[in-house]
């Protein structure tokens, strides 16, 4: 007998309706095999997506690949797992005749003279060399600035105690250029080999060879920053600090000749003489302006090469 294909309510088509009397089609019961048993299945069969991905398999290749070069790059740094993070790069040079020599390890490196003192020591990350402290503190009253000096520490000094005795009193330099070529911007003649260490607003410039270096000159100016340093509190041997007024130095230096400059690079300046037949000034340095209530914002010993040219 052939089955009739079921209908929806009121024999319309088998299609679900929103008629809330209509079900859906009972599906016919395959028949039951009686007196036999169902085969034992023999595992899930296997489709098309069992299939070994290209892309797990790279992955799988690439994991392999990295494992081994990681293992290789242990072997090759010592076994430490942390060799890439820790380890530096030591190297030594020597300059013959004079012995010294330049350690280099990692960001850090030294110059060591024949006689075993250290003068370069760079901080790592920084750039600036640090300066080992020599002697104790030298009070700041005494560090009176002259033509010739900075209170004990005199031109033709050699420049490791005069940095080291600087160090010892003002701590270590605020910026440090180690040992260039120099242009003729701190004084000295273009193309002698200077090293210009500053703490604060007081630039010390040294020159020569790291070997030989002797001290050279100085200039505290207040372009340079530090306010707040206790370098600011340095004066003349006559008792002129930066900012004071231009009135204060017309009465601290009435005996002298001042003269009002403008310099290509400073501006206007004050050059303090002895006398007007004098060539090079004793001190000099930039000032707001020539007004008496215009501030001196800097003070400077002579340029060396000059103050050389004029005693040869």
């Amino acid at each position: 007998m052939e089955s009739q294909p079921p209908k929806g309510p009121e024999g319309g088509e088998p299609f679900p309706t929103f008629d809330p009397s209509f079900g859906a089609p009972e599906r016919p019961r395959r028949p039951q095999q009686t007196g036999a048993s169902r085969p034992t299945p023999r595992g899930p069969r296997r489709g098309p997506s069992s299939q070994a991905s290209p892309v797990l398999v790279g992955v799988a290749v690439g994991l392999v690949l990295a494992t081994i070069s990681v293992v290789i790059f242990f072997l090759l740094n010592g076994g430490e797992p942390n060799a890439a993070s820790t380890s530096t790069t030591s190297s030594t040079s020597t300059t013959e005749g004079d012995n010294t020599s330049t350690t280099t390890q990692g960001d850090t490196s030294s110059t060591t003279l024949g006689d075993g003192s250290s003068t370069l020591v760079t901080v790592p990350g920084t750039g600036i060399n640090t300066i080992v402290p020599v002697g104790d503190p030298i009070p700041i009253a005494e560090l009176t600035m002259s033509a010739d000096d900075i209170g004990p520490l005199d031109f033709g000094d050699p420049a490791n105690d005069v940095l080291g005795r600087l160090a010892a009193t003002f701590g270590q330099p605020t910026d440090d250029t180690g040992f260039i070529v120099g242009s003729g911007s701190f004084g000295e003649c273009p193309g002698e080999s200077i090293r210009v260490v500053r703490w604060g607003p007081l630039n010390i410039v040294v020159k020569g060879e790291a070997s030989n270096a002797v001290f050279a000159s100085y200039g505290l100016d207040l372009k340079y920053g530090g306010i707040t340093s206790p370098t600011t509190d340095m004066a003349t041997l006559s008792g002129l600090r930066v900012a004071d007024t231009v009135a204060d130095l017309k009465t601290i230096y009435g005996g002298y000749v001042i003269e009002y400059v403008v310099d290509q690079d400073a501006g206007m300046t004050f050059e303090l003489r002895v006398s007007q037949n004098d060539e090079l000034p004793l001190l000099w340095g930039p000032i707001e302006s020539t007004a008496d209530d215009a501030r001196v914002t800097g003070i400077y010993s002579p340029d060396s090469c000059a103050r050389e040219a004029s005693q040869g």
